[in-house]
């Protein structure tokens, strides 16, 4: 088979269901890692098939147009066609045959030439360690002229060669090419060489990116599973103050249970001072490399969607700029400074089609800078005021919020003329009576309808991560308990901060999207297993709380990070007396048609 009919036999085999899924779970989302990707559907089994049909005949010059292709798994069968070729040329026998060499690298040189095709952590994960990873073991012709056999010379190792070719690879701004320096240590790891996993460990320790903890722990657990438990704790012992919570998580997986235990209770790269985190940050390669580039040409990176470029600018370039604006209203603002420029961050981000689409309405590139200050200003001043207002319209307007709360958009002519300045402070905290009181009274039994259909729906379509952050919100509604706070349980998810709260705000979008939708009488697709969740709620709703909390138990179970969240809970049961979202028993959590959605309506606008 040629590439061409290669590609039209993937894509008859399409499957628009799966293809779905997958650009979800690949994270093809506009600002996330895999943007812009398309997919047709396959699993990597089809795809291994096709594979296991056609390398064998298959010219290594056709390769190039399978990698080149728009789809995701014609890529990856381009990929794994070069793996199936190179570990031909891999065995004991034909190891110092020169042909045999020669193939190699020229396998090797067209992978290199094409790693940006490789553009998610499945085709480098599913490739690099067989292909880069083996040849670092290898003897090669590459990189020396006098290893040529016409010059008298012969194969080698060329280890200064193979660092270069690294090096490269892990100084790069693209972030699948620093994971292919560290993922291809998988392979030399396996055959008793830690050297390349320790040394580009060290490297990438303070990288920001998510996906690199996890790819850094989980070469450190490899390595010291295959080469040395003990080399593993003596990296630990020199770094594991400054890595990141996730990659520490990953590289002592394998540890008996005290001493891992013993492990994450060091001071570790989160707890440490803000400042430091940012500072290891700042020195890392790929946010060094705004250092010198003039503010004005800053807009089109981050248009491009370099979150980098904006986070640079915001905790290093323009740090000093921020802080003073901030010092003018702190007297007025509720959180700290670090709080309100992450904040800030999700604001830019947020507040148009991403990305960042009020930058396209700025006309000089080089008042980039005043714009981005003047905005910060204004945001400031919008969050005092807001915060001001929410803080003094309980006690001060008491007997007006009583009046007020039934139905607001009937009372608001009433009260205007006279109360001009108790209505300007009650306004804001009235916006979800105001959307209640639009919605033409809804009935307790539509109230009902809705509420079931919307949480099986999300519980539906969220990935284990987001169904688990949804059904710890609304238990968190329901639940006069104090939660786990949001930094701890982000913590247990493998997850930042920062991260936590955008997937938290993304799910609040979502599901107000959702509930609009059950209020046009629009209904909501949902599998035989959801609706009967849905049924279920519906039929005996004063028990929601209970029927909540068991969904809730089976979605921990689902979780990646299981074992982290149930010792979480565990911990809270055993310094607190009970475990996390359980309701006292001597008073039974019974749900409130009118306070429930109520408070859903406010949680969706927060």
């Amino acid at each position: 088979m040629t590439a061409k009919e290669i590609i039209a036999y993937m894509e008859s085999l399409q499957n628009e269901e799966q293809r779905r899924v997958l650009m979800g779970f690949f994270k093809t989302g506009p600002g996330e890692y895999g943007e812009g990707d398309e997919f047709l559907g396959l699993k990597v089994p089809q795809t291994r098939e096709v594979v296991r049909d056609v390398w064998k005949d298959f010219p290594l010059d056709e390769v190039p147009e399978l990698l080149m292709s728009k789809w995701h798994e014609v890529r990856l069968c381009g990929l794994l066609i070069l793996v199936a070729k190179f570990e031909r040329l891999t065995t004991k026998r034909l190891e110092n045959d020169e042909k045999t060499i020669r193939g190699r690298d020229e396998i090797l040189t067209m992978y290199l030439k094409y790693t940006e095709r490789a553009n998610n952590w499945d085709l480098v994960d599913l490739s690099v360690h067989k292909i880069l990873g083996h040849w670092l073991l290898l003897p090669t012709n590459l990189g020396d002229p006098l290893s040529s056999p016409c010059l008298g010379g012969g194969p080698g190792l060329h280890k200064d060669f193979k660092l270069k070719v690294l090096d490269e690879l892990a100084q790069s701004p693209c972030l699948w090419k620093q994971r292919m320096s560290i993922v291809c240590s998988w392979k030399t790891s396996q055959m008793g060489d830690p050297s390349w996993c320790l040394r580009y460990a060290e490297i990438h320790l303070h990288h920001p990116h998510d996906l690199m903890h996890k790819a850094v722990g989980w070469m450190l657990r490899e390595m010291g599973k295959r080469c040395s438990m003990e080399l593993l704790r003596e990296f630990l012992r020199q770094h594991a103050h400054k890595m990141p919570r996730t990659m520490l998580r990953y590289a002592i997986e394998k540890m008996p249970e005290q001493e891992r235990q013993e492990w994450m209770r060091k001071p570790s790269f989160a707890a440490e001072p803000r400042n430091t985190v940012e500072a290891g940050l700042i020195k890392n390669k790929r946010v060094l490399r705004f250092a010198g580039v003039p503010v004005s040409d800053f807009v089109e990176i981050i248009l491009k969607g370099d979150d980098e470029a904006m986070y640079y600018l915001l905790h290093d370039r323009l740090k000093h700029q921020f802080q003073e604006r901030y010092e003018v209203c702190k007297n007025y603002l509720c959180d700290d400074y670090d709080d309100v420029i992450d904040d800030f961050f999700l604001y830019l981000r947020e507040s148009g089609s991403y990305p960042y689409e009020l930058l396209k309405g700025i006309k000089k590139r080089e008042s980039f800078e005043t714009w981005l200050l003047n905005t910060f200003r204004n945001y400031l001043s919008n969050r005092a005021e807001a915060e001001g207002r929410r803080m003094s319209s309980q006690p001060n307007c008491e007997a007006h919020w009583s009046v007020l709360k039934p139905n607001c958009e009937a009372h608001w002519s009433v009260l205007k003329p006279n109360c001009e300045a108790h209505w300007s402070v009650l306004k804001p905290n009235c916006e979800a009576h105001a959307m209640m009181a639009g919605e033409g009274g809804v009935s307790n039994e539509e109230k009902i309808r809705v509420v079931s259909e919307l949480i099986a729906y999300a519980h539906q379509v969220f990935y284990p991560r987001g169904r688990f952050i949804f059904l710890r919100s609304l238990l968190t509604m329901l639940n006069k308990q104090k939660a786990v706070p949001n930094r701890e349980m982000a913590e247990a998810l493998d997850m930042s901060d920062l991260a936590y709260r955008v997937a938290v705000y993304r799910m609040k979008q979502n599901v107000r999207h959702f509930r609009e939708r059950l209020l046009k009488g629009e209904a909501l697709r949902l599998d035989d297993e959801h609706r009967q969740m849905a049924d279920n709620i519906n039929c005996d709703f004063m028990h929601l709380y209970p029927m909540l909390f068991c969904i809730y138990l089976e979605c921990i179970d689902t979780l990646k990070t299981r074992k982290a969240v149930k010792d979480l809970r565990q911990q809270y049961l055993e310094e607190r007396g009970y475990a996390v979202h359980e309701p006292d028993a001597d008073r039974p959590t019974r749900v409130r048609i009118p306070s429930f959605w109520e408070k859903l309506n406010r949680w969706m606008n927060t």
